[in-house]
């Protein structure tokens, strides 16, 4: 039996598969260490040249179909090694299993829009592949509204010690559960270069080794304690004296978009053992 194989059609099936598996486990992987592409017009190129991977496999004459699914499968890992610039193996780990739940999701989501449509053309591929396109629109408009919805999480922090004033912006991250284990007081992180040449961060009387573990691994962070910590959110400014820091070494993000993560318990009045105070500075509007 012969087939017919119309290779821009596969061509537009498997890119437009492609890029919605990966915005789907770019979003699963979110603050986890994974990096996405800083641009969607990169995840396109990305998801472009794996379709062609596909298809210059699948129409390679005489090679044993295993062989081409071991040649898949190795593309797909490198892909996601690529994408998010995975560096440890435990997140590479996490990113295959995720990447393949999302196949599975995404396949879900295309069975049942075909189904709608009708059965009869279900097994054909320009229909499956403008049902993966709509699914990846889908899936754009949730990731760019959870990318506003984040924004509106960033506050303004500004960090006092002595005469020393560093103002950044900061996320408000429910998933940050931080804590010094010797005064269960919550720890925000920021990172080191923020502070470094401005704050001494080798004071003895400041100086703290808070231990955590994140979905990359486990580890001893160093922390100080700065004077006056005053949080800026929605017409509030909130003072937390005596605020523990975590310093990171690295970026928090690639963008720079904000610098430091705020425990979100520092926000909260009372029952804690950090000095919060909140006065109301909201002005009067028309």
């Amino acid at each position: 039996m012969r087939y017919i194989i119309y290779i821009d059609r596969l061509f537009a099936l498997q890119a437009a598969q492609t890029l919605a598996l990966l915005l789907l486990t770019g979003m699963f992987l979110r603050g986890y260490g994974a990096a996405a592409p800083r641009s969607f017009l990169r995840m396109i190129l990305y998801s472009g040249m794996e379709a062609l991977f596909f298809c210059g496999v699948f129409l390679l004459p005489g090679m044993d179909g295993r062989v081409k699914n071991l040649l898949f499968a190795a593309g797909t890992l490198l892909l996601l090694a690529v994408v998010f610039r995975i560096r440890t193996p435990g997140l590479f780990f996490r990113a295959v299993i995720l990447f393949h739940g999302a196949a599975f999701l995404l396949g879900g989501i295309m069975y049942a829009w075909t189904g709608m449509i009708g059965s009869r053309i279900t097994a054909h591929t320009l229909p499956a592949a403008v049902c993966a396109i709509a699914s990846a629109a889908v899936i754009v408009l949730v990731w760019k509204w959870e990318k506003e919805r984040k924004e509106k999480l960033l506050v303004t922090v500004e960090l006092v010690e002595g005469n020393v004033r560093v103002v950044t912006l900061a996320l408000i991250d429910s998933g940050n559960s931080l804590y010094d284990p010797v005064s269960a007081r919550p720890v925000s992180v920021v990172e080191r270069t923020v502070l470094e040449g401005r704050i001494p961060l080798n004071r003895p009387e400041k100086f703290r080794l808070v231990p955590y573990h994140t979905l990359g691994g486990r580890g001893v962070m160093q922390a100080i304690e700065v004077a006056e910590m005053r949080v800026k959110r929605e017409g509030q400014d909130i003072l937390i004296e005596k605020a523990l820091l975590g310093l990171y070494d690295g970026e928090i993000t690639q963008e720079g978009t904000y610098r430091m993560i705020l425990h979100p318990a520092m926000l909260k009045t009372g029952g804690m053992r950090n000095d919060i105070k909140s006065s109301n500075t909201r002005k009067n509007t028309v």
